[in-house]
């Protein structure tokens, strides 16, 4: 019983010896394909679309609407007047996002009005200070308009350069390089006497 044990072992040890030599081999001698990083558009980049969908609520009956309004009009809900001036969104590379230059007016004496940029991802960076209304910026969509995106910038391929091969060990006795020569003094110098200074006998 013990013998068979011993030999199972052994047979799982150079099993596992020869496994490991083979990939240590076929790592040694792989050769990697260089491949182009994927092309991104610059984190300033925006693309112009011909209408802005904005999210309308109106506090005092909890009714939401959301309103498509294309560029360059005036869209009506209730006593609130919205006019979109411009949609802006993300290239499909970058994070999603959508701001649209809108322009709110509600019509009830002494209503709320604001004028600037509303963000989908950031809403509270342009918010519309009405105690009845609560708008938000949703997505852009339509057609394609001014300012349109560049063409996707094309990334360079990486040139891969082979490590240099290890120098080899220094010649020698093993023991960190030559031993000094052993030989009489040099000429013109003299060896010190045998004096007490010099770990000579008193």
């Amino acid at each position: 019983m013990r013998g068979a044990r011993l030999r199972s072992i052994a047979i799982l040890a150079s099993a596992l010896t020869v496994v490991t030599g083979g990939m240590g081999i076929s790592a040694a001698h792989a050769v990697g394909t260089p491949l182009a990083p994927p092309a991104i558009y610059p984190a300033n980049t925006w693309q112009g679309k011909g209408t802005a969908v904005v999210r309308v609520l109106d506090r005092l009956d909890a009714h939401v609407d959301v309103i498509a309004i294309p560029v360059g009009t005036t869209a009506h809900y209730k006593s609130l007047d919205i006019t979109a001036g411009r949609c802006l969104e993300r290239p499909k590379t970058l994070s999603p996002d959508a701001a649209g230059w809108l322009e709110l007016h509600d019509t009830h004496p002494d209503g709320a009005v604001f004028k600037g940029w509303m963000l989908a991802a950031e809403p509270g960076l342009g918010v519309f200070e009405s105690a009845v209304y609560d708008v938000r910026m949703v997505r852009c969509e339509g057609n394609d308009v001014a300012p349109a995106a560049p063409p996707l910038p094309t990334p360079a391929v990486p040139v891969l350069t082979q490590p240099a091969a290890p120098a080899p060990p220094a010649g020698g006795d093993g023991m960190g390089g030559d031993a000094a020569p052993q030989g009489p003094a040099p000429a013109g110098k003299s060896t010190p006497p045998a004096s007490p200074e010099y770990g000579g006998e008193y």
